[in-house]
């Protein structure tokens, strides 16, 4: 198959939104801004179709990561995510994605709140890679 993102031969990713047909690398998903979900059936979806937050998060002016104390976007977005349970932790993905591997499933957890079990589950959903030990 051939990548929708590089136009290269050899993509084997599918996009698991509805009626899309688009076929992509790894590689070139993850830097175009796809999702990948790593639990469960291991779904992929597009920069179009990927999972998106329905969080009521509102910052309090200029909002910091809280794992590099630098500014993130206005709102939840693909590289900005907002813990579920408090809607008060703000990370970027990248910051967030490190914490994960670093921390493993059995430490991993809002690092404000420290709720496990609603941030998990909110992570594995958006794409965050959670290992097991």
């Amino acid at each position: 198959q051939r990548c929708c993102i590089c136009r290269l031969w050899g993509a084997s990713v599918t996009c698991r939104g509805r009626r899309c047909s688009r076929i992509f690398h790894f590689p070139c998903g993850s830097e175009r801004g796809c999702v990948s979900q790593f639990f469960g059936e291991f779904k992929s979806f597009c920069w179009k179709h990927r999972p998106v937050q329905c969080v009521r998060a509102v910052q309090q002016d200029q909002t910091l990561c809280l794992i590099c104390q630098e500014a993130v976007a206005g709102q939840p977005c693909y590289d900005t995510l907002v813990c579920p349970a408090c809607a008060s932790a703000w990370f970027h993905r990248r910051c967030i994605q490190g914490q994960a591997l670093r921390s493993a499933r059995h430490h991993f957890r809002c690092p404000l709140c420290q709720d496990v079990a609603t941030f998990q589950e909110e992570m594995f959903r958006l794409g965050i890679k959670i290992p097991d030990g």
